[in-house]
């Protein structure tokens, strides 16, 4: 039976520029992801009682969401945070687009 394709974004934040870069690019050299787009961001939060309002970067990682296990796999034990956020959205995109992202990932090539 034909793997099945679900095209998705995963979110993950970072505490740096520096961790951001060396995850995206370990995700695209896995096949894990097609692409990783980084923005900063300031996230406010709740942490172990406290508020904490902090500059992170966030990773925008188009992939196949059968992946997610591998993907939030690969990001904890490469992550510096002890609770890392790794969240899945379904996402819709051109034919040409979605086909693009499959050619990319290691379950299709």
């Amino acid at each position: 039976m034909a793997p099945t394709f679900q095209l998705g974004l995963v979110l993950v934040t970072t505490g740096s520029e520096t961790e951001a870069r060396t995850l995206a690019k370990s995700l695209i050299d896995t096949q894990l992801a097609a692409c990783v787009a980084l923005t900063p961001i300031e996230s406010i939060y709740r942490w172990q009682g406290a508020i904490h309002q902090e500059a992170e970067y966030q990773l925008v990682i188009k992939t196949d969401l059968a992946l997610f296990d591998q993907i939030a796999t690969h990001i904890t034990q490469h992550h510096s945070y002890e609770l890392p956020e790794i969240i899945a959205v379904p996402m819709v995109a051109t034919e040409a687009y979605g086909q693009w992202v499959k050619g990319q990932l290691q379950t299709f090539t």
